[in-house]
């Protein structure tokens, strides 16, 4: 589980970085799960905590494609480690709708003539 602990706190950071400058609530959200998840022991304890869960929604939010693949990518790692309580997956469900929407607005843009 430490690896698993690991890998969370490495992409909060990266997303904490790539929010830096145009999505300051982003980057503050990123350092305030970084300092909780510190304070966590296991893949349960996070489940019970809305704070990681809602920074990678956040992500998500802010329709940026970086941001949303990071954010993604972490909704998955917290869904295959169990991490996720099951009352958070209907947010979770809407942030997936909106980042297709996302991802189906730019192939359009970019299949544009």
């Amino acid at each position: 589980m430490a690896a698993f602990m690991t890998v969370l706190e490495s992409d909060l950071r990266a997303l904490s970085a790539e929010a830096r400058r145009r999505y300051p609530a982003v980057k503050d959200a990123a350092e305030h799960a970084i300092l909780k998840l510190r304070s966590m022991a296991s893949p349960d304890e996070i489940a019970h905590n809305e704070d990681i869960l809602r920074i990678f929604l956040m992500a998500c939010e802010v329709k940026n494609v970086k941001l949303s693949v990071i954010g993604l990518s972490c909704l998955q790692k917290l869904i295959s480690h169990d991490a996720i309580a099951p009352s958070a997956l209907k947010e979770i469900l809407f942030a997936l709708k909106e980042c297709h929407m996302l991802y189906l607005m730019l192939l359009v843009i970019v299949k544009a003539p």
